[in-house]
């Protein structure tokens, strides 16, 4: 290559098969989904509450509102007491 290619890039032939490569386009993964059991809604995995008809479908942290599992004792993302959560909820809701 000559010197003055450095200025305006290589020339291009009509016989020169080498084609350009396209950009890769980076598209993130898609959310896994469910069903809401009310509605029936696509629901992303992580979701608490179903935004079409609102309907609870995991349990939340009272705390951080977050989804956490039935069998936590303790909140993985805020570490809340989930089980006097439970207790105090219970305790409110029988007076």
């Amino acid at each position: 290559m000559c010197g003055h290619h450095l200025l305006h890039g290589a020339h291009s032939y009509p016989d020169d098969h080498r084609r350009a490569e396209a950009p890769t386009v980076y598209a993130p993964p898609a959310a896994a989904t469910r069903p809401c059991p009310q509605c029936h809604a696509p629901l992303q995995e992580d979701f608490v509450f179903c935004p079409r008809c609102g309907a609870e479908v995991l349990t939340a942290c009272p705390a951080c509102h977050r989804a956490v599992r039935a069998d936590w004792t303790h909140c993985a993302y805020c570490g809340a007491d989930l089980l006097a959560e439970k207790a105090n909820a219970s305790a409110h809701s029988q007076h």
